[in-house]
């Protein structure tokens, strides 16, 4: 399976937000770096919104504001399952 990519903005206030806390648990679980890609990003064109929407995490081109480990994981599990039934479809 392709793996999905996910990028952690790093930006200040996303740190401040929590997003060192996410990058590190994406980082460091083994059972998803099979599926995932892991990407620290500086901040993107402001898309926190002065803090008031951060930690900002994009997965593919879906982009999650106030991002939180559960969100963070539902949306990735989401896509997973969708790759892996699109590729048993294709068996």
């Amino acid at each position: 399976m392709k793996p999905i990519k996910v990028r952690v903005c790093v930006g200040t206030n996303c740190c401040y937000a929590g997003s060192e806390t996410l990058l590190d648990m994406l980082e460091n679980d083994v059972d998803l770096s099979a599926f995932i890609e892991v990407e620290a990003v500086p901040c993107k064109n402001k898309a926190c919104d002065g803090g008031r929407n951060s930690p900002v995490v994009e997965i593919e081109d879906e982009v999650l504001f106030s991002a939180t480990p559960e969100i963070v994981m539902e949306e990735i599990e989401r896509l997973a399952t969708a790759r892996i039934i699109e590729e048993a479809q294709r068996a």
